[in-house]
């Protein structure tokens, strides 16, 4: 019966969540993830169009959204930073590139 149900809510919720993301990256040098809305009892969906700032120490703020997938990427050079949607946490990008995947949830949603 579960199955039943899944394959006919497949759109809403039922279906897996593709993690492999990194086929849809173009930077080679900054942060990239996966923006995820999380629930209690359902399978994670993508959080389309969310807003992902980076906050630089004497530079101007960087922003993007995410895209149908919930994937953002931010080319930055190597160094510190805040990474922020609900919440905020301080990152190092390295020479490369650097993966940071949210889901929302209490108090915000935690980075990953």
């Amino acid at each position: 019966m579960r199955l039943w149900l899944c394959a006919l809510l497949l759109g809403a919720g039922c279906g897996g969540l593709d993690g492999d993301i990194e086929d849809e990256i173009t930077i080679e040098q900054g942060v990239y993830g996966q923006l995820l809305k999380g629930c209690d009892g359902c399978t994670d969906q993508p959080a389309v169009n969310e807003e992902v700032t980076v906050y630089v120490p004497g530079h101007d703020d960087q922003s993007v959204m995410s895209d149908g997938h919930g994937v953002y990427e931010l080319g930055l050079p190597a160094g510190d930073y805040t990474l922020c949607t609900s919440v905020c946490t301080p990152i190092t990008v390295p020479y490369g590139i650097i993966r940071y995947d949210w889901t929302s949830g209490p108090g915000g949603g935690t980075w990953h």
